[in-house]
């Protein structure tokens, strides 16, 4: 949540299952959620609960932050509070900072999170990468690709508002397909896809793991 002047802050709101299945996007009014004067952004809630918690993720630079909740109830001015930290890596692709991109999803290995980092060698450039979480614990990484799994050399990913930049905002698995919607230089929205045993696989093996552009054609 953002007003234009005051600092970044994570917000939550909410939608019932008939008006979303109505399309009636009648949603409750947003709720303040992180600290005022502290810049957070990134928050992804996880799909279930994990341990009879809530978990969301959330970033103060330069970390990915973990919080375990017992209810979704914010009403009482009570703020996220950051229980659990991943950290960028020194000399690697993402030694400033990352954040989360999409909901994680929950693998036979683990929970998928496909993230956004930048290396302070190359501080105007966003790139995405990928890591595998504890199913009981996602506070614990079981794997975490040394490499980035794309990167913004596109022309439509270089030409906007934003140039460099890919962010990851969304993933789903259709027909054995990992699908990953991400925003291109804050201008274009973008679809990737692999198939997911491959890419868990490279992820868990460290090996280069690829991710084919799809190629869309919209009709003005």
């Amino acid at each position: 949540a953002y007003n234009g002047w005051e600092a970044p802050r994570v917000a939550i709101t909410s939608i019932s299952f008939d008006n979303f299945k109505a399309g009636k996007w009648q949603w409750r009014k947003p709720l303040l959620i992180s600290r005022p004067e502290q810049v957070n952004k990134n928050a992804a809630l996880f799909p279930e609960k994990i341990n009879g918690k809530y978990v969301l993720f959330h970033r103060i630079f330069p970390n990915m932050l973990i919080d375990f909740l017992p209810d979704l109830d914010f009403k009482k001015k009570r703020w996220l509070t950051g229980d659990a930290k991943i950290s960028p890596r020194a000399s690697f692709w993402d030694s400033r900072k990352l954040g989360v991109g999409p909901p994680p999803l929950k693998t036979e290995a683990g929970w998928l999170v496909v993230y956004q980092g930048v290396d302070d060698r190359d501080p105007g450039r966003y790139k995405m990468g990928a890591m595998i979480l504890d199913v009981n614990d996602p506070a614990k990484v079981l794997y975490r690709a040394r490499l980035p799994i794309a990167v913004p050399d596109a022309e439509y990913e270089n030409q906007g508002h934003k140039w460099g930049v890919i962010y990851p905002c969304g993933a789903a698995v259709i027909k054995g397909q990992l699908y990953i919607y991400y925003g291109g230089a804050d201008m274009v929205t973008c679809v990737a896809h692999t198939p997911l045993d491959a890419f868990i696989d490279n992820v868990k093996k460290d090996s280069v793991v690829s991710l084919k552009p799809e190629k869309v054609t919209v009709k003005k």
